[in-house]
């Protein structure tokens, strides 16, 4: 039997972590137990929630909070983000306390902290063992059901790849399809009387023959946005079609704003993919907005590191990056929907849409090693801010093996859904 507050004992805990749970309650049980079997006098866990109420829990003084914060946490992330793997804080009348990073993908990093008695020491196996323990926890069934569901980027990409297989062959075939009803509407229509009511029909058919074809579109985007297409594009330009794309649309009392640099840097993704992710987190800002407010879009540089690159959807790594920031002035997204995004492909909240928006643009910005974060915007404000990161094309990251294209060959028949097809930087979304 080991002692408790030893080393064994501590390491002897840490399979306790992976019992399968999904009481939010297991996880301050659980935490107790590791400050008992460390030996520490004290444990804690801060989630800072993605702008929303923070979760913090303590052990085994008793302490649960959804509000308040450590005050040396800046400080600490501030550190984290800077690549340290544990951060060492001073505190009073004990032997401090000992920070270590929990990464979950997408999401604004967590951290686990133990804290030792005065008199006692802190060793480097000590350092090694929390930063451990919050390696754990990033995939511990009681932090998920703490903090909400954990997507997997792989693993989403893997959903996502064999459902655009589906996507490509069925866009294909609905094309021909569709082809056929615009095709015989376009000829039937000169052939009835003017102003009457067959007519009025099949104007209604081709209609919506072409509302079709939108979505056939949304279908080749998915089945082709895993194609890495690393030539150089102008995030300024594609921004600029955007707006122009939506300003129509936009209500009177919304304000577009834009912060773009003089300079910007070009990204390692070409303007077709560029536009396709982009413009649906643009559209999305928005809509949000139907009866006016404020959508501002910003784009900076920014050196991520690796923790900085954990806390982006997709496959972003350490280096030199875009940052684009689309935050809108909306009623945000409600907590039950922010956790279902991602978590559950193709999910919607949108009646006439198929949820297809965001997974193109995951798949687009996986296949070009970028990342996205989605969060509500900070208090006291409302709505939704989405962040995007791409990497340079001046620091091109090596290009992953190209996966054979989900679309099959066109027949030798051009068709009509081709010619009315819009050109490369035309965007729809779902």
């Amino acid at each position: 039997m080991t002692t408790p507050g030893t080393l064994p004992a501590a390491l002897a805990y840490l399979p306790s972590w992976w019992q399968d749970t999904a009481d939010p309650a297991a996880f301050d049980a659980l935490l107790a137990g590791w400050v008992r079997a460390a030996g520490w006098r004290a444990g804690g866990f801060v989630w800072p929630n993605d702008g929303g109420p923070a979760v913090v829990r303590v052990a085994p003084v008793g302490f649960v909070s959804d509000a308040v914060l450590p005050p040396e946490l800046p400080e600490v992330l501030r550190q984290v983000r800077a690549g340290e793997a544990t951060v060492f804080i001073p505190t009073a009348h004990t032997a401090g306390r000992v920070y270590a990073p929990v990464l979950f993908p997408g999401r604004t990093p967590a951290l686990l902290w133990a804290e030792r008695a005065a008199g006692q020491t802190w060793t480097d196996a000590d350092h090694a063992y929390v930063a451990l323990t919050g390696k754990t926890l990033e995939r511990a069934p009681a932090a998920v059901a703490l903090v909400g569901p954990i997507v997997d980027p792989d693993r989403l990409d893997q959903r996502l790849a064999d459902a655009a297989v589906i996507a490509g062959r069925m866009a294909h075939d609905f094309d021909n399809i569709l082809t056929g009803i615009m095709g015989f509407a376009d000829l039937a229509s000169p052939l009835l009387p003017a102003g009457s009511q067959q007519q009025a029909f099949v104007a209604e058919i081709a209609k919506v023959g072409q509302r079709g074809i939108v979505f056939t579109q949304q279908l080749h985007q998915l089945s082709r946005g895993g194609q890495a297409r690393p030539n150089p594009g102008s995030i300024v330009a594609t921004l600029g079609r955007e707006e122009a794309r939506l300003r129509p649309a936009m209500h009177p009392a919304l304000r577009f704003e834009k912060d773009l640099p003089p300079g910007l840097p070009a990204v390692a993704v070409e303007a077709g993919p560029l536009q396709a992710a982009l413009g649906h987190l643009v559209e999305n800002a928005v809509e949000a907005c139907p009866q006016g407010g404020i959508v501002r879009v910003t784009a900076r540089p920014v050196e991520l590191s690796a923790a900085d690159a954990r806390g982006y959807l997709g496959r972003a790594a350490a280096g030199p990056h875009v940052l684009v920031t689309v935050s809108d002035t909306g009623p945000g997204i409600k907590l039950e929907v922010r956790r279902r995004l991602f978590a559950e492909p193709f999910f919607t909240t949108k009646v006439r849409h198929r949820g297809l928006g965001l997974a193109v643009m995951f798949r687009i910005l996986a296949a070009h090693r970028g990342g996205v974060q989605l969060d509500p915007a900070p208090a006291p404000g409302t709505g939704t801010v989405a962040r995007v990161v791409l990497p340079l094309a001046a620091q091109r990251p090596p290009v992953p093996a190209a996966t054979p294209s989900t679309t099959p060959p066109p027949t030798n028949t051009a068709s009509l859904a081709d010619a009315v097809r819009p050109h490369t930087h035309a965007v729809t979304r779902g």
